[in-house]
């Protein structure tokens, strides 16, 4: 993964002078391993770069700026090899002159530009609109900071960070949280799909993709037509991505998702060598029920009859038996040192390491011994292709339709899907969809349990958990069931589960790119869960390339059970890391409380698995800040909330 670290400064402005030049950074003074992409005045940008420049930096002539990381061009459909691309003459200006919007209409993949307008005196930053680049931002003194890994900005820059209590205290609510803060004050995500414009001291922010806009079209409506489009979308997108390595290892699961993905690979025009990753978990730990929290009941039941065992090894063998392809079968052990969440490198907000901590060895292992390039997965897919058991389709032919012919068909078809009555989805439909009431989903993050102490709690509502996307998705005149989709974009990037493995290798998620996401979003919900199937229509298009077992499988592996068990194997570290820890000594979490959970014969029973591991992920990034982070920059007197 790509790492960079841009600075922006007003060159007229003596502090925001001085403050860059007391960070020391010049193209001669960077470390060994970085590569300058830009030293200007007003505008310093480096970054690693990476092997086979699958990532690099793309110039903007005469200091209009640069794009770090890898872009397609959509006029290009030719990917029998890597195209070099160079945006200069009229391609660069008119990226100039369009304040980068001409970047988002015409080019696709994984990137952070700044595009400087010299004669307006303006900046514009943004990144990919699904935000697949990480990319932060924060201010001192006149200098703008962006940044992907906060690691590199407390090694090389002389400044202080504070935990921002607020956050953490929702993130301990919710480990997924999509809103735009991150665990440190003054530190926020570059809002993907929109655009920081900076100038003569000030920012605005305007929007330069607009998912809302284009599912407001929904022009692929008929069934075949949908199939063929976005069939063609993933494959040219894969065909793409596969034409910058000769090495490739898809993570195959062997759920839906990740084996389309390997269909897609089994036909891609360039003569990348191509292997399977199978990492299942251990199979003792698929033997018990299944925590699940934050629904009612008749929900709860719902999910559960749709999650399967962590072991979907079968599956993958179905599909490296279809493509003949080579299988590499590994297996996540119940024994799990959970002490080395205390060595990750520091990050913007607690990660959730103990998701991904053997696998990362599993792939470090494959990068050393295969010179694997590149990891291909299907993450995302379950937002991007619908994975949903709510009642959707009936209410958005409705809300869209009305009384017209074909409602009560797909009534019948969302029954099935939900499996709710008929009667239930007959008054969700008329309520949601004709009279336009507003939907809510089943799933609400206050309704989880939780140790966090009720005073950090109190006066939240669910809207405090959404990014600023959410809201205005929410605030559309989309149909519920659109809705539901669209905000799946918030949901979709993974870099967050990229640890050391990134360091010498891509990690590429062929489904969450734009061109897919522009496809899904002009299908209404009615086609997109086709005949009232889970997914209907990814099935549908991908027909020839699933093992029938694979197509018709309504049951996603799940590792629920797997961290139920990991939870009652380290008791003890649960208990002697969190009751005298810094959660409980700053008052996040309820010492009592969280006693008396670690103590029950089921802790999961009361607090699921997942939100107690992660209570001990944040522990030790909070220990991380409070101590060696901030060790190592205390003899700076820089602070942030100086701003």
């Amino acid at each position: 993964m790509q790492r960079y670290l841009a600075l922006l400064w007003d060159p007229l402005n003596l502090e925001s002078v001085r403050t860059f030049q007391s960070f020391g950074l010049s193209s001669s003074t960077k470390p060994a391993a970085w590569v300058t992409a830009c030293d200007a005045s007003g505008m310093f940008v480096m970054h690693t770069g990476m092997r086979r420049d699958a990532a690099g930096a793309y110039p903007l002539p005469h200091g209009g700026g640069v794009v770090l990381g890898r872009i397609f061009d959509r006029h290009h459909g030719d990917y029998t090899s890597m195209r070099q691309i160079v945006l200069d003459g009229a391609a660069a200006s008119e990226i100039i002159d369009s304040g980068g919007q001409q970047l988002v209409d015409r080019y696709w993949g994984t990137y952070f530009a700044i595009v400087h307008d010299v004669t307006a005196a303006r900046y514009h930053v943004f990144r990919d609109p699904l935000g697949n680049m990480p990319s932060y931002h924060m201010r001192f003194k006149g200098v703008e900071i962006f940044f992907s890994h906060i690691e590199d900005c407390a090694r090389l820059l002389p400044l202080r960070y504070s935990v921002d209590r607020q956050y953490l205290a929702r993130w301990l609510m919710f480990g997924n949280l999509t809103f735009e803060a991150t665990g440190l004050e003054g530190v926020a995500p570059v809002p993907a799909g929109d655009r920081l414009t900076f100038s003569q001291g000030r920012m605005t922010r305007s929007v330069l993709w607009d998912p809302i806009a284009i599912a407001s079209a929904a022009d692929l409506e008929q069934l075949d037509a949908a199939a063929s489009a976005l069939r063609a979308t993933v494959q040219d997108t894969v065909n793409a991505w596969a034409s910058c390595y000769e090495n490739i290892t898809l993570r195959l699961s062997g759920g839906l998702d990740s084996s389309i993905i390997a269909g897609c690979l089994a036909h891609v025009p360039s003569a990348a060598r191509i292997s399977y990753l199978n990492v299942c978990i251990d199979i003792d730990s698929g033997h018990e029920q299944v925590a699940i929290a934050g629904v009612d009941r008749r929900t709860a039941d719902k999910i559960r009859a749709i999650v399967g065992s962590g072991d979907e090894r079968y599956f993958a063998r179905l599909v490296a038996e279809r493509w003949r392809t080579e299988l590499i079968e590994r297996q996540r052990a119940l024994v799990m040192d959970l002490t080395r969440l205390w060595d990750t490198a520091p990050t913007v907000s607690p990660n959730l390491y103990f998701t991904v901590m053997e696998q990362e060895d599993i792939l470090l292992d494959l990068i050393g011994s295969r010179d694997t390039q590149a990891f291909f997965s299907g993450q995302a897919g379950d937002s991007i292709f619908q994975a949903t058991v709510q009642p959707l389709p009936a209410m958005d032919q409705a809300y869209l339709h009305g009384f017209r012919s074909g409602l009560w068909e797909q009534i019948l078809a969302t029954s099935r899907l939900s499996k709710d009555s008929v009667w239930s989805v007959l008054g969700k439909t008329v309520r949601h969809g004709l009279l336009r009431r507003p939907y809510l989903s089943p799933f609400a993050i206050l309704n989880l349990p939780t140790l966090v102490n009720a005073e950090l709690t109190a006066g939240l509502s669910n809207q405090d958990f959404e990014s600023e996307l959410s809201k205005r998705i929410s605030r559309s005149s989309l149909p519920p069931g659109k809705k539901d989709h669209a905000k799946g974009l918030t949901w979709s990037a993974w870099y967050d589960f990229v640890f050391d493995s990134g360091r010498s290798t891509d990690h590429i998620d062929p489904l969450n790119s734009q061109p897919v996401w522009e496809t899904m979003l002009r299908i209404p919900t009615t086609t997109v869960l086709a005949g009232g199937i889970s997914r209907g229509l990814a099935r549908r298009a991908f027909a020839d390339l699933l093992p029938a077992e694979i197509r018709k499988r309504q049951v996603k592996g799940s590792g629920s059970s797997f961290y139920q068990q990991i939870v009652k194997r380290n008791r003890t570290l649960l208990r002697e890391r969190l009751l005298d820890g810094l959660l409980v000594e700053q008052g996040y979490l309820d010492r009592g409380r969280l006693d008396a959970c670690l103590a029950a014969p089921e802790p999961s029973l009361t607090v699921p698995a997942p939100i107690l591991l992660s209570y001990l992920t944040a522990e030790a990034w909070l220990q991380k800040w409070a101590g060696t982070v901030q060790t190592a920059v205390a003899a700076h007197s820089l602070s942030l909330s100086a701003q």
